[in-house]
């Protein structure tokens, strides 16, 4: 670790003085496992939308960390996030997605209430002591949030509500909470997840990989996030011209002249990442798997009105062709990245002032893993 201190220093230097992780960050086994324990299973990670679980008995089965999960609504309308794993011999007791009444393990057919207590365990009345009551499916901590769930391995986290204050009052104008969620898009990349979030919150490379798709529409020079005081980004995206965005859909109400003629980036770290705009609003779930190996999910969420569009099913299709051509050209910079980060000669280099948000990242990071105080 020594060896890395003087660049993890540069990366700690104001923004206008300031470099880049070194890349060992992105390609070293021992520090994912260090951002795993100190960053994954400690901070608030989103794992889905409240609206893909809209009544009762509704749930849908997802691993995260490896941990066997599952997402359901409960008859008090809680959302809440719990163990898939048997509490007698292991077995998932739920698989796939659908609305149930209970989780019955399909081993020895113990089951399960959708709040997680036992409700059913044959044939173990002669084990003694055997407390019924005390025996429950563990439960993540889970907060709503501008309609997005996150879920805490910590039952300690800070509550994330108050932390994202700035971002909350950037992106409520767009009714978030209101869009309703699409099938994804789905992707299996082999990059650190870092240089995917990189990515996605500075637009300082739409005049390269985007010179024909984005670049046109919010020109990379005019883009700019804020100063914020949490765990999160916002980046500004204005129009060239100050138009407003094209819209597919019906355009959110009530907004300002300048909120219609830009989109809005936002990151809650480590890795929920998504973007709103005047009809529509686009995110991206992240599914780290190792230090070079994460799947991701991109879905398109438009605003309810929409559905009543006959052409809806034509209009989705047709931004999800798009959102998949922007993506591809992303790929193409990402695996040129990582593979240009597990050079010998792989230095890290200065940041502009257009990658605000990638220095706000670097600083989360390292705050979280203290690898310049390290032993590792």
């Amino acid at each position: 670790m020594a060896d890395l201190l003087p660049a993890l220093r540069a990366a700690r230097l104001p923004l206008a003085q300031a470099s880049a992780l070194p890349a060992r960050c992105y390609t070293d086994p021992e520090l994912y496992a260090r951002e795993v324990e100190a960053i994954f299973r400690r901070e608030w990670i989103c794992i889905g939308r409240e609206d893909q679980l809209p009544s009762p008995g509704d749930y849908r089965s997802f691993e995260l960390l490896g941990d066997p999960l599952v997402a359901v609504r409960g008859d008090d309308g809680a959302i809440r996030v719990l163990s898939r794993v048997c509490r007698h011999r292991s077995m998932p007791v739920v698989e796939g997605a659908g609305n149930r009444r209970s989780f019955q393990c399909p081993y020895h057919l113990w089951t399960y209430a959708v709040d997680g207590h036992l409700i059913g365990a044959p044939d173990m009345q002669r084990a003694e002591g055997f407390d019924r009551a005390a025996c429950r499916l563990p439960a993540l901590a889970v907060e709503t949030w501008q309609g997005f769930v996150f879920a805490s391995f910590d039952p300690h986290a800070a509550p994330l509500a108050p932390r994202l204050e700035g971002l909350r009052r950037a992106v409520e104008p767009y009714r978030p909470a209101a869009m309703r969620t699409c099938e994804p898009l789905v992707y299996e990349h082999d990059w650190n997840w870092k240089v995917m979030v990189e990515n996605f919150v500075e637009s300082y490379h739409h005049q390269g990989p985007h010179r024909d798709t984005l670049q046109p529409i919010v020109p990379a020079s005019g883009t700019y996030a804020e100063d914020t005081d949490g765990p999160f980004v916002v980046l500004y995206n204005p129009t060239k011209d100050g138009a407003p965005i094209p819209a597919v859909f019906p355009a959110t109400p009530d907004l300002a002249p300048e909120q219609r003629a830009r989109f809005v980036v936002g990151a809650v770290f480590p890795f929920h990442l998504f973007t709103v705009q005047q009809d529509s609003l686009v995110w991206y779930a992240l599914e780290p798997h190792a230090v070079d190996r994460f799947t991701l999910r991109i879905h398109l969420c438009t605003p309810p009105e929409s559905e009543v569009d006959p052409a809806h099913a034509g209009k989705v299709e047709a931004l999800r062709g798009f959102l998949d051509t922007v993506h591809r050209q992303d790929i193409t910079a990402c695996t040129g990245v990582q593979a240009g980060l597990r050079s010998r000669l792989a230095q890290p280099g200065r940041l502009s002032h257009l990658e605000k948000a990638i220095w706000q990242l670097n600083q989360f990071v390292l705050d979280r893993t203290a690898l310049e105080g390290g032993s590792q």
